[in-house]
């Protein structure tokens, strides 16, 4: 049985094919499969929905009485057969990415990974695209900022997920400088049951500046064609620093934690060094590719780390670097202050950028927090999202600096509402991760 659907000036009419039934609409909207009336033609009609190969009808009850789960299927009764239906979901495209589509890559890309990372990474998958994991990005050039504390005197709730940095870790002389202390922070909020990702704000590897925006460095990623110039005095100098912090991550697989690994960051962007325009002829996109695996195989092969959830966040399809090196795709969104809308159309866009196995996608870093009723809604099923850090102030102020304190970004309000809402999974409802190694 096959339902087209069409538009009228007075509603979306729909015509059974086999059989003529009217889905609240008058019977002049009606034709029947093969019949001789004209007065529309089913190939000019708004179709039936084709979803995964299947032809659905959208339902026409409201939303609640046919699809009380909210997983956007419903059942309706035509013609007196219970039939599946697909919700409507206003103006978005039936067929766009959603993630009942997705079929997630089973296992991480290292065949050799931990177990306890192995059980983060199944956990991850059990609830993607039925709940998001809260998170909240350390402030990394400020140790007497407790960024984790000031979400807690929030909301009365700590966050599942806290951000690290490694900015400052390959300073020679940062000795006393704050964002020292990062690696012991995530072991200490692994053992409160928590979740860590790092990112790496790698500043200038040939020391000549302590910069790591585009405009403040002349460092670009060695090229020789399209392979790294392994011969280069600035590859020597790259690979001193991954070697740098390849021990924090070692000492962090010691202790049995597994890192949410996002390295070259927004590289698309062009504002870092990892992702500049370049005086010769090859593409910025290939040489962060060029970098991006060379950082898999060195960490991974060589140094053996097998607590890595590798995110890539380069931020455009040309940049990624193929699914055998990616676990998980995120996204930086920071938008309007207050604006509370589901990100979808970038959501939308990360889930295609896989060549041929699908992955999750995560908000990685956010200025403004979705809420959790729009993310649902709309289908944009972040797997976690990373509020950004304050800036240099007390707690409470508000201004454009100040990511989660004070009321810029996201109302306080909006804040304990999200924190508190039972699509967001915060700390106190992680389970337990353990190796029985």
């Amino acid at each position: 049985m096959k339902l087209y659907l069409f538009e009228s000036n007075t509603c979306v009419a729909a015509i059974l094919a086999f059989t003529a039934g009217i889905l609240g609409c008058g019977s002049n909207n009606a034709i029947e499969d093969g019949s001789d009336t004209n007065q529309h033609d089913p190939e000019e009609a708004l179709t039936y929905v084709e979803v995964e190969g299947g032809e659905y009808p959208y339902c026409t009850e409201p939303e609640a009485s046919v699809d009380p789960d909210g997983d956007g299927w419903g059942q309706q009764v035509i013609s007196q057969e219970e039939e599946t239906c697909v919700v409507e979901m206003g103006d978005m495209d039936p067929n766009a990415p959603t993630v009942e589509k997705l079929g997630v890559a089973e296992n991480l890309v290292n065949d050799n990974a931990a177990e306890t990372t192995r059980a983060v990474y199944s956990y991850l998958k059990s609830v993607f695209g039925k709940q998001v994991l809260s998170g909240q990005q350390d402030l990394t050039w400020k140790d007497s900022t407790d960024m984790f504390q000031r979400v807690v005197n929030d909301t009365g709730l700590a966050p599942a997920i806290m951000g690290y940095d490694f900015m400052n870790y390959t300073v020679a002389d940062g000795q006393g400088w704050s964002g020292l202390m990062q690696t012991g922070e995530a072991i200490a909020h692994w053992e409160l049951g928590g979740l860590v990702t790092f990112n790496w704000h790698w500043r200038d590897p040939s020391g000549e500046t302590l910069e790591f925006y585009t405009e403040s460095t002349g460092f670009r990623i060695p090229m020789d064609g399209d392979q790294l110039d392994r011969e280069s005095e600035a590859f020597a100098q790259m690979e001193a620093d991954v070697d740098r912090i390849a021990q924090e991550l070692k000492a962090l697989q010691d202790a049995d934690v597994p890192v949410l690994w996002r390295p070259l960051h927004e590289a698309s962007g062009g504002w870092f060094w990892w992702g500049a325009t370049r005086d010769d002829s090859v593409q910025p996109a290939d040489a962060q590719i060029a970098l991006w695996k060379y950082l898999y195989d060195r960490l991974t092969n060589h140094h053996e780390l097998n607590n890595l959830i590798w995110v890539w966040n380069g931020a455009s399809a040309d940049w990624y670097p193929g699914d055998r090196y990616v676990d998980i795709i995120g996204e930086d969104i920071y938008g309007d202050a207050q604006d509370y809308g589901s990100k979808l159309p970038k959501f939308n866009e990360a889930v295609e950028y896989p060549d041929s196995e699908d992955k999750m996608v995560a908000l990685t870093e956010n200025g403004t927090i979705p809420h959790p009723d729009n993310i649902k809604e709309d289908g944009a099923w972040w797997l976690y999202f990373v509020t950004w850090n304050d800036g240099d102030s007390e707690e409470g102020v508000t201004n454009s600096s100040n990511f989660w304190t004070g009321e810029y970004y996201n109302e306080d309000a909006h804040k304990v509402e999200v924190y508190n809402h039972e699509l967001v999974i915060t700390l106190d409802e992680l389970p337990e991760f353990y190796s029985e190694n």
